[in-house]
């Protein structure tokens, strides 16, 4: 046995000051956050021996940027809410939400849902150290999305620890950095009722807001048109939601991107929301390819591309304004062509991710990185190959030939047909014959919406 005869030391706590210049920082005319003694430098986070310390006086920083991306929120006409209804900031456990000024009066809705460890409006702190405090925030995607004369609705999903001792709804990053005797969380005293969790969070807020958005029984006001653009946990959040509540929004939502998605095929049982995901709904994922490039991937149930990044959390801050702005206005011109077909031949998939051979080239779009232009062959020329291999829109998938029908999952008969293949996430090629031939499939092929 053994015991301690010197008794714990606890050391004592170190507060920083909310202040950039006092903590040694400034915001330089790029809107990058610089050290002052080294102008050329950025964030250090690694200035002590006592981790506690650095974690400590990046709350501190943290801070000071939450305070800067308030006053931004205003001058772009967003304003805080507290939800639940009729609760009081600072006093009763609440979660605020961004809802823009003119929601009611536009025709076009952007619902943004982030992921669960970010501060409200922050997409990541890695882009608003660099490039800039606006880019990794979502100010440049708000500005964007307002030149398109979208109103906004922007959910919390980060904050989602309530701190009595600082009165409001913060991160687990942040909550891990308060000072406070221990950092269990209660779940009833640390919690806000209805917002405990992503799923709830996302129900409660819409539930709370679906007049405003699309109307209720009895009011006479114009159909609005909703997107969603999500990230991470918050598209597993929506996905969860719409599957039970889809035929209420059916009517209003026009798109959804989901970026870096943690939704699988196993959590849609709708048969109107799957048709709508492969549809009216795309995927982007950390991937080495081009951004725009094609993807065969059947988890999400919908079409699902290439962003050329390394971190989830940079996706949609860099793909934003080329990618995914450019494919809503898409869906606006053409909603029923928006996703053009893409015929894959999964066994060829398969076989190249096992290394087995086959299929060697890569989907990237002919017509350089143009996501709007889809037709897409191997990297090298044809010699290069035994055979060729192409995809290309409405026509053959690439390594298969004599492909004469598909399921079409645009048609909502066949699309309900194949949903127990869908989800049980397997390859139509392992399907039954007869399974095959009920669903108009003649080939171990099929398309991918």
């Amino acid at each position: 046995m053994f015991r301690r005869i010197k008794p714990i030391e606890h050391r004592e706590e170190v507060d920083f000051p909310v202040d950039l210049k006092k903590l040694g920082y400034f915001i330089n005319s790029e809107d990058q956050i610089r050290q002052i003694e080294k102008p050329s430098e950025g964030f250090d986070y690694h200035v002590h021996r006592v981790e506690r310390v650095n974690e400590k006086r990046r709350e501190a920083i943290d801070e000071c940027v939450r305070r800067v991306l308030d006053t931004r929120f205003v001058e772009e006409g967003l304003t805080k809410h507290f939800l639940p209804p009729g609760s009081t900031p600072g006093t009763d456990p609440c979660v605020p939400i961004l809802i823009s000024n003119d929601i009611d009066d536009v025709e076009k809705v952007l619902v943004i849902i982030g992921n669960t460890h970010d501060d409200l409006g922050v997409w990541s702190v890695r882009e608003m150290e660099g490039p800039s405090i606006n880019h990794g925030s979502m100010i440049s995607t708000i500005r964007s999305a307002k030149k398109e004369k979208f109103g906004l609705l922007i959910l919390n999903c980060g904050q989602n620890v309530y701190s009595p001792e600082m009165g409001r709804a913060v991160t687990y990053r942040s909550w891990k950095a308060a000072t406070k005797p221990s950092p269990h969380i209660d779940e009833v005293k640390n919690r806000v009722p209805g917002h405990e969790n992503v799923q709830k969070h996302v129900e409660s807020v819409l539930e709370e807001l679906k007049g405003r958005l699309i109307g209720n029984d009895g009011q006479k006001k114009k159909k609005k048109k909703i997107y969603f653009l999500t990230y991470g946990w918050g598209c597993w959040g929506l996905v969860k939601y719409l599957d039970v509540n889809f035929a209420e929004w059916k009517s209003s939502i026009e798109a959804l991107i989901a970026a870096e998605s943690t939704h699988t095929a196993a959590d849609v049982t709708s048969p109107d929301l799957r048709h709508f995901l492969t549809t009216r709904a795309r995927a982007y994922i950390v991937h080495s390819d081009p951004p725009g490039t094609f993807i065969p991937d059947k988890r999400f149930i919908c079409q699902t591309f290439s962003t050329a990044q390394i971190y989830s959390e940079t996706i949609i801050p860099n793909s934003w304004h080329d990618v995914m702005l450019p494919w809503f206005k898409r869906v606006e011109e053409d909603p029923e062509g928006c996703n053009p077909v893409m015929l894959v031949d999964w066994e060829s998939v398969e076989r190249l991710k096992e290394g087995w051979g086959g299929y060697t080239g890569s989907t990237k779009p002919k017509d350089g990185d143009d996501p709007n232009k889809w037709a897409f062959d191997d990297d090298e020329s044809e010699e290069d190959h035994d055979r060729e291999a192409k995809l290309e829109e409405g026509g053959k998938a690439f390594g298969e030939e004599g492909l004469e029908d598909m399921v079409d999952l645009r048609d909502a008969e066949q699309a309900a047909k194949a949903n127990k293949a869908l989800q049980e996430n397997e390859r139509p090629g392992t399907m039954m014959d007869n399974g095959l031939k009920e669903m108009g499939v003649v080939s171990g092929a099929l398309r991918i919406l």
